[in-house]
């Protein structure tokens, strides 16, 4: 016999250990780095959500916040539609939108007519052609008691840096009388309105 009971004990001790550390190395350690590197990804992840959840948090908070200063905008823009000072206030603010400047903005004598009370408002103003289009149109969308007409337009080209144009307007804005009788009248966002005959148009636009 090669190996005696001593030796054959040995032989077996040591391929026993050669496979525990052969286990160890090809399995168990890389299996141990793998579960360390699950770990550090699922910390990680958690991180993120925990992020990902205050934002949420914060932007529905934001949402909510936004939604109460709509509501307190449309408040307070039913409060003021319909008046001379929104109307001059919301075309301040336009003009400024569409890079209007305002050299002067004046407000004459209302005139009392049969159905409606008419104010002349007198404007001078420097911008772009195309902007200032945008301007009118957004200030005849906008509706309400506080409509207007424009009688008189002269436009001529600016030398003054930024613009391409400078303007004098003439505005009519317009707010019914309370009605004597039942119903109740609408009136045009622009043009003709209730009441007038064709001299009285006629007159008011020279």
């Amino acid at each position: 016999m090669i190996f005696g009971i001593k030796g054959r004990i040995l032989v077996g001790v040591g391929i026993f250990t050669g496979a525990l550390i052969a286990f160890y190395l090809a399995i168990y350690l890389p299996g141990i780095r793998y579960r360390e590197t699950l770990n550090f990804k699922i910390l990680q992840q958690n991180a993120r959500l925990i992020k990902l959840k205050e934002k949420f948090v914060e932007l529905k908070r934001l949402k909510e916040e936004n939604q109460k200063i709509r509501q307190k905008l449309v408040s307070l823009e039913g409060k003021l539609k319909g008046t001379e000072t929104s109307f001059l206030y919301e075309l301040g603010i336009r003009g400024r939108i569409y890079h209007i400047e305002y050299l002067d903005i004046t407000p004459l004598s209302r005139m009392e007519e049969k159905y409606y009370f008419r104010t002349p408002v007198k404007i001078h103003l420097y911008g772009k052609y195309h902007n200032l289009g945008m301007l009118i149109s957004d200030m005849i969308k906008r509706g309400g008691a506080g409509s207007f007409t424009i009688d008189d337009i002269l436009l001529k080209s600016s030398s003054k840096k930024g613009y391409t144009i400078e303007g004098n307007l003439t505005l009519s804005l317009y707010r019914y009388k309370e009605p004597s009788f039942s119903g109740s009248v609408v009136m045009s966002k622009i043009g003709s309105l209730p009441g007038d005959n064709s001299k009285e148009t006629t007159r008011r636009k020279r």
